[in-house]
């Protein structure tokens, strides 16, 4: 997998990338026990590289990862592994203009809990 930084093209490790699906599908999961609907939230476009090849590359849009509703609230999510990830959320999060009524949740997960951690922003 792919990932843009800077206006450069770097590799993911496979690991990394395998992880980073791995919490989103179990965020997504979670909150539907929870009575939301859920839906990822992430912008596909294609990188040419120097010698023509094109590879896919997944941005999340608004620094969420998926966007989860009910009838009372909308939430934006990014989910992530462990607690020292939760700081790279906020930061994402606060690139962009919120109106006051959207909440900010970013999803921490501790391997081996059935919970997450939640920290709302």
């Amino acid at each position: 997998m792919e990932s843009i930084y800077r206006g450069k093209v770097k590799k993911k490790k496979k690991a990394v990338y395998t992880r980073e699906k791995y919490y989103k599908k179990k965020t997504k999961d979670w909150f539907k026990k929870q009575g939301y609907t859920v839906e990822y939230v992430e912008r596909i476009y294609w990188v040419t590289t120097k010698d023509g090849k094109r590879i896919p590359v997944k941005k999340d849009l608004w620094g969420a990862d998926g966007i989860a509703m009910n009838e009372k609230e909308i939430i934006f999510w990014n989910a992530k592994a462990g607690k020292k990830h939760l700081a790279e959320g906020k930061k994402e999060f606060e690139k962009y203009p919120f109106p006051p009524f959207v909440k900010k949740w970013i999803v921490g997960w501790i391997p081996g809990q059935k919970e997450p951690i939640i920290k709302k922003v």
